[in-house]
């Protein structure tokens, strides 16, 4: 407290700047929310000062490999989205050829049974032939003669 003042001292905030004192300005609060980064001193660089520039371990070497660090993982990156992209396209053709291939085994096992159906028919129809007695024979022959010059062949 400084003996002119005759209020008494209130704590001061982190956001508060000045001490009031006018004597020396430079004797303020920083604000907390100071966005200048510090001044690097010369014993804050890793990277001696003959080596910066030039030498196999140099700041342009560095970066020169950390550049063909990220390029590689660039080329990388775009062969992984290739490869999922074919795997993608590749997976897809294969479930389309299983569904041609489930077509195709729905199709021969209806041919199937329709053969089967009309070998069936043929054997029934054999059967009431054989079965016909001569008389029926003989009566129905001029028709399946006539049957067989006028059906169009199968």
């Amino acid at each position: 407290m400084n003996p002119s003042d005759d209020k008494p001292a209130t704590p001061m905030s982190s956001t508060s700047v000045p001490f009031h004192s006018n004597l020396r300005p430079d004797l303020s609060l920083k604000r907390r929310g100071n966005t200048t980064p510090p001044i690097p001193m010369e014993s804050d660089d890793i990277v001696p000062r003959e080596r910066r520039v030039s030498g196999p371990y140099g700041t342009a070497s560095l970066q020169e490999a950390w550049d063909k660090l990220y390029k590689a993982r660039a080329i990388l990156e775009a062969e992984q989205n290739h490869l999922r992209d074919d795997r993608i396209a590749l997976q897809g053709e294969i479930e389309a050829l299983n569904a041609r291939e489930q077509t195709v085994a729905a199709r021969e096992l209806r041919i199937q049974q329709v053969e089967l159906a009309a070998e069936l028919a043929r054997a029934d129809e054999e059967e009431a032939r054989a079965s016909e007695s001569p008389f029926a024979k003989l009566t129905r022959a001029p028709f399946r003669i006539a049957r067989s010059v006028f059906d169009p062949k199968k």
